[in-house]
């Protein structure tokens, strides 16, 4: 599926139908689980695309969003889409990179310096590309919402410099890359879903987890951490994703409205997503001790890192960084 990315919908249905067969019905229900809390950026998103799909369909096609992991986490659900038994989701594209190690290129440390040259990357060809190279795992890539900068919070103590995450137990996503940058800042990275968290963090078995603030906020972190430190060391994108049989059974024009309705569900996911981060950093500061690294620090960071970085991009395919790197100059 190509398509054009700006504040128009523009897409070539045509191309949809050359990957999905059609087969039109007149009333479907498609569910759509979520991971994060109804207060979520992600969760509200999902629910704006399922007003979206109904609006546009004219009532044929109904999106049942099941928030708050109901269904299951970001890996679970994303395995149901591929076997078929739900029809949306938006995992994170660090969840996406055990299915194309290409994902990676999205959360390298300190690849995006701003949400707009995220939104310019991800919303080019190269960004397009790359979705479109789930087709063959039984998924759909629609769109890139956003979850936003990761920072990092913990109970012992501010991070002012890189020598102060020395030994800290970190909470991290089930992902290898954030595994390895915590471990290349000389932190403990421990791996756990994110509905495991608050319970690890309030019995003192990490000390600390990397999350933006409405992760932060949504999953009241707050209430079992002290400290915030400012670090935006990644970029945190989700792929609102869906089923492949899903997409089977419905005719060319609802596709294109279902595409559609994706599109303008991300304007106002991204929307949302920036300012909920930027109104919930001034709330956090009244509840966590709030600490901002200076440049030269966050430096010192970037080349901590750079052994990590280099390993990953000798995963990711060339052709993938050299159309990311042509963006992120352009």
């Amino acid at each position: 599926m190509k398509r054009k990315h700006n504040e128009t919908v523009n897409v070539n249905p045509g191309s949809v139908g050359l990957l999905f067969s059609a087969a039109s019905l007149s009333a479907i229900t498609a569910r759509m689980g979520t991971s994060l809390p109804e207060t979520h950026p992600q969760t509200l998103g999902a629910k704006k695309f399922a007003e979206l799909v109904e609006e546009k369909t004219n009532g044929e096609i109904k999106v049942k969003v099941f928030g708050n992991a109901m269904l299951g986490n970001d890996v679970n659900m994303t395995s149901m889409l591929q076997a078929g038994t739900l029809d949306f989701t938006a995992p994170s594209t660090a969840t996406l990179a055990s299915l194309n190690q290409d994902f990676s290129i999205i959360s390298l440390p300190f690849l995006f310096k701003s949400n707009e040259q995220a939104d310019k990357v991800l919303d080019s060809k190269a960004g397009q590309d790359l979705l479109d190279t789930l087709n063959d795992k039984n998924l759909v890539g629609l769109q890139y919402w956003e979850n936003g900068f990761r920072h990092i919070t913990n109970s012992k103590r501010p991070i002012n410099a890189l020598e102060d995450m020395d030994g800290l137990k970190i909470r991290v996503m089930q992902n290898n890359l954030y595994i390895d940058l915590f471990n290349g800042l000389h932190a403990n990275a421990v791996p756990m879903p994110v509905n495991e968290l608050f319970t690890a963090l309030e019995t003192r078995t990490v000390d600390g987890q990397e999350n933006p603030f409405t992760v932060i906020n949504a999953q009241h972190f707050y209430e079992v951490q002290k400290y915030l430190s400012l670090t935006g060391h990644a970029y945190d994108a989700q792929v609102l994703l869906g089923s492949q049989k899903f997409f089977n059974k419905i005719s060319d024009e609802q596709k294109q409205q279902v595409l559609d309705a994706a599109r303008e569900a991300t304007i106002y996911q991204r929307n949302i997503a920036r300012s909920m981060n930027q109104e919930l950093l001034q709330q956090l500061e009244t509840k966590t001790k709030v600490n901002k690294l200076s440049s030269e620090e966050i430096i010192k960071m970037e080349d901590a890192l750079q052994p990590v970085i280099k390993k990953y991009e000798a995963i990711i395919s060339p052709s993938v960084i050299s159309d990311f790197d042509q963006e992120l100059k352009g």
